[in-house]
C-alpha cells in the first residue's frame, strides 16, 4: 500500500493567561488621556488643555475667566476634594477635567499639611511619607474619575530653570515644571504625557551693527515641545512629534489628538 505523504499544518496558539478569573489582555489599550503641559505665564496652556472632550477647569489660580468653558473656583483644600467626590458621585456630561495648575495644588497640599501637623509629624524626615499619601489620594481619585466616568485628566503647571547634576557629565540647565520633588514623583509618573509649551522668539540679524548682535523680530510663535531633551523635561508615551508649532491653542489640541489616534490606529 502507498504511503501518502500528509502535510501537517502547525497551528501556533496563542496562550491564554488567567489571573483572578480574567485573562491578561496584550496590545494597545485606548484610555482616556493624563497629562501636563507646562510653560510661561501667558503661553496659553490652560486655553489650548480647554479645547479637549467636554472640559470643566479647576481653577485654582483665578485667571480662567476669558476661557468660555465650564470652570469651578477652587479656594482651599477641602473645596478641592468636594469637587472631585462631587464629579465622581454625580450625573453629568463633562469629559475632561483640567487643573489649573499643579503648582496651586501643591500649594492647597502644604497648607494643609502646616494645619493639621505639627512640627513633630514632620520631622526625621516623615513629612516625606506625608506628600506621598495626599498624592495618592488625590491620584487615586482621578483614576476614578478616569475608570469610572471616562475622564480625560490634564494639568497645567509653570515652568522654572532647574540645574541637573548628571554624573556622565558637567552640570547644565533646563526647564523643569515648578513643583516639588513629591509633586514631581507622583503626578510626572502617572500621567502619560508632560510636554512644554513655549513662546519662540524669531530673531534676525542687525545689519547696522556689530558681528552677531541680533534683534528680535515682530514675530512669536508657540511651540509644543514633547519628548524631553537636555534642554527640557518632558516626556510622551504616544510617538507624538518632537515638536508641534501651535498657529492656534484650537490647532495644538487638534493636533495632539490627531497623533494620539494615529497612535492607536483610528
Amino acid at each position: 500500500m502507498e504511503v501518502q505523504n500528509i502535510e501537517v499544518q502547525n497551528v501556533i496558539q496563542k496562550p491564554v493567561l488567567m489571573f483572578r478569573g480574567r485573562e491578561i489582555q496584550s496590545g494597545k489599550r485606548i484610555s482616556p488621556l493624563k497629562g501636563i503641559i507646562y510653560g510661561d505665564n501667558g503661553a496659553g496652556k490652560t486655553e489650548t488643555l480647554s479645547n479637549a472632550k467636554l472640559p470643566i477647569i479647576m481653577d485654582m489660580e483665578g485667571n480662567c475667566g476669558h476661557i468660555e468653558v465650564p470652570k469651578e473656583p477652587i479656594e482651599n483644600f477641602y473645596v478641592f476634594h468636594e469637587f472631585l467626590d462631587f464629579l465622581i458621585n454625580e450625573n453629568h456630561e463633562y469629559k475632561t477635567l483640567i487643573g489649573d495648575s499643579l503648582d496651586s495644588i501643591e500649594i492647597l497640599i502644604s497648607e494643609n499639611i502646616a494645619n493639621t501637623h505639627d512640627k513633630k509629624d514632620l520631622s526625621y524626615g516623615k513629612s516625606s511619607a506625608i506628600w506621598q499619601k495626599y498624592i495618592k489620594d488625590i491620584i487615586t481619585k482621578m483614576d476614578i474619575l478616569r475608570n469610572k466616568k471616562g475622564m480625560n485628566i490634564l494639568f497645567t503647571a509653570h515652568l522654572k530653570v532647574k540645574t541637573v547634576n548628571n554624573p556622565m557629565t558637567e552640570q547644565y540647565d533646563r526647564y523643569d515644571l515648578k513643583i516639588n520633588e513629591a509633586m514631581r514623583t507622583g503626578f510626572c509618573n502617572w500621567v502619560q504625557f508632560i510636554c512644554m509649551l513655549h513662546k519662540e522668539v524669531i530673531l534676525e540679524e542687525k545689519k547696522d551693527s556689530g558681528f552677531g548682535k541680533k534683534k528680535a523680530k515682530d514675530i512669536v510663535r508657540r511651540v509644543l515641545y514633547t519628548n524631553g531633551d537636555p534642554t527640557y523635561y518632558g516626556k510622551n508615551v504616544f510617538n507624538l512629534p518632537s515638536k508641534i508649532l501651535m498657529e492656534s491653542a484650537t490647532q495644538g489640541w487638534e493636533q495632539i489628538t490627531k497623533n494620539v489616534n494615529n497612535f492607536y490606529g483610528k
